[in-house]
């Protein structure tokens, strides 16, 4: 197996410059199989995982790339998951706190009466600073029995209020009163009708 060597020199007492082709393609770090826990704000505490982190260093503004898909979990102070997000692929901009997530982004809050709810969306955004999410194509959201389909979605970070600027749709779905016993057992097309992703 072939190793690099580095050779380091003094000249006039400055630190060589760090060399690289493309900042913002060279990573300065790379972690497989990464797992970590944090805590926000004191209390509430967050888990994330990825097959792989990248870390971009020497950019512009320096981010971190989540290439072979994320998940994050938020948990309260009874450690009790509170939420979770999958993706895949994220970026987190870590001057502007920025996180993007894409790819059968789907999110859950697990509080509330129903049960809780979740977001289906191709693209997703994360903005720790104003603590908000939002995206900006065509968003899925399943409130219990409904659900509401629209564009321009925004929430607040724990997602507990929501809303859409442009909603296409609300349906009120209840499976047990779509199903008639009469009829007979329901074929697998007729049964996935009815079924919520």
């Amino acid at each position: 197996m072939a190793a690099g060597t580095l050779f380091l020199s003094s000249c006039g007492g400055k630190e060589p410059e760090p060399t690289v082709e493309d900042p913002e393609t060279t990573p300065t770090q790379v972690s497989h199989n990464h797992r970590i826990i944090n805590s926000v704000d004191g209390h509430r505490q967050y888990r994330m995982e990825t097959p792989l982190l990248e870390r971009y260093e020497l950019a512009e503004e320096p981010f971190m790339e989540f290439r072979r898909g994320i998940k994050v979990e938020t948990f309260d102070s009874a450690l009790r998951v509170e939420s979770d997000l999958v993706a895949d692929y994220a970026r987190l901009n870590e001057v502007t706190d920025l996180w993007e997530a894409r790819g059968n982004v789907v999110a859950h809050n697990y509080k509330g009466e129903k049960g809780g709810r979740t977001l289906y969306t191709e693209r997703l955004y994360w903005d720790q600073k104003k603590k908000k999410i939002y995206s900006d194509t065509t968003a899925r959201v399943v409130d219990g029995n409904s659900v509401h389909v629209g564009s321009n979605f925004e929430a607040d970070e724990s997602f507990e209020t929501w809303s859409f600027h442009n909603t296409s749709g609300k349906i009120e779905v209840d499976a047990s009163a779509m199903r008639d016993t009469t009829a007979g057992p329901q074929t697998p097309a007729a049964a996935d009708t009815t079924a919520l992703p």
